[in-house]
């Protein structure tokens, strides 16, 4: 039989009789970059916006000043991108054919208990994800002398402040970006694969994030999402995993402004003694999540030794290896230049200037 498969190297850009091409999976993989694109306009476009309305009203130097930029930013991007993003995309011919954000909005197809194990197995990764980054990049700067800068989001010491680090970071971020990931881009390219969309999403989930302590541990956040959601038919798991990471880093968030955070990990007690109040919940912080992680293990123990079946995905044109459909995925053009341009973003980020 004759064989009409065009390739890219050595992978086969579609596979006889079996209902996929690696030409549909760029069209996805396209798709859910035309979603980036139109939020990251909208992301960058907002923050700019939102400093010329601030420069024109009020000073710079209010205390004020951080907190609406941030609530008024996350406006323009959460509000008004967001739903923009996916509205085009919809009327695209992919987008016409994927699943509705709507159809995620359900009761989770897996009991209570088994969503409850994965919250916590996602957390345990997460963060185990977040220290061994964390003595990387600290490694590195050893190494290098350079100080690599990250992305500040405590609260200023104010209550407005403080309300809209916890409105923005904990409410808004889980609902939106779940929305943005997951019911736009992982309801597009879930049709042909089930790993590679997990994996792709993920990823970009991660690097959507352009800051590099986050870029890592989002990544891991946005992979076992993505499992989550298509595990049990429903993003409602996905959010709350979110919402809880959200909420501690939140909640940390309003006790580290004015911090030296250096002073309390080299055990400065005269430093500590003059801020007791942050520094203990920093650290109840610190023993909560120590103790999270250590639920996430045991449970993910358990799940191998008893529950294998649970990190089984529903086979999506299994005639075509999920290794295959992520190189396809990442072939397609505005998806490489995306990661370009975001992984571009994470080092411009973070290199001082």
């Amino acid at each position: 039989m004759k064989n009409n498969e065009n390739t890219i190297g050595i992978i086969p850009d579609s596979s006889e009789n079996s209902g996929y091409s690696a030409k549909l999976m760029r069209k996805s993989s396209n798709g859910n970059a035309l979603i980036l694109i139109i939020f990251t306009i909208f992301m960058i476009g907002g923050s700019y916006i939102s400093g010329v309305i601030l420069d024109t009203f009020m000073s710079s130097d209010s205390e004020y000043y951080k907190s609406i930029y941030m609530l008024l930013s996350m406006f323009i991007q959460y509000y008004i991108g967001v739903p923009l993003s996916i509205f085009i995309f919809r009327k695209t011919p992919m987008g016409r054919t994927a699943d509705t954000v709507g159809s995620l909005f359900k009761k989770p197809q897996q009991s209570l208990w088994w969503v409850i194990r994965w919250i916590f197995i996602t957390i345990f990764f997460i963060y185990g994800t977040s220290l061994a980054t964390n003595m990387i990049f600290m490694l590195i700067e050893n190494l290098t002398g350079i100080e690599l800068i990250q992305t500040d989001f405590s609260a200023d010491d104010n209550a407005l402040s403080k309300a809209i680090n916890i409105l923005c970071i904990t409410f808004m971020a889980p609902v939106f970006e779940e929305i943005l990931i997951r019911g736009g881009m992982l309801n597009n390219s879930k049709r042909y694969g089930s790993w590679s969309a997990v994996i792709a999403t993920g990823l970009f989930f991660g690097l959507l994030h352009m800051n590099y302590p986050q870029v890592p541990f989002a990544a891991v956040m946005g992979i076992f999402a993505a499992f989550m959601v298509l595990k049990t038919k429903s993003i409602i798991p996905s959010i709350a995993t979110h919402f809880i990471v959200n909420s501690i880093g939140g909640f940390q968030s309003l006790f580290t402004g004015g911090i030296d955070i250096d002073k309390v990990q080299a055990s400065d007690m005269d430093y500590i003694m003059e801020n007791p109040v942050p520094v203990f919940v920093i650290m109840a912080c610190g023993f909560i999540i120590m103790g999270l992680m250590a639920i996430g293990f045991v449970l993910f123990i358990l799940e191998i030794i008893m529950h294998r079946d649970s990190f089984k995905l529903e086979k999506v044109n299994p005639e075509v290896s999920e290794g295959k459909k992520l190189c396809h995925y990442f072939s397609a053009p505005l998806t490489i230049i995306l990661t370009l341009f975001y992984l571009g973003m994470t080092i411009y980020n973070a290199i001082p200037q």
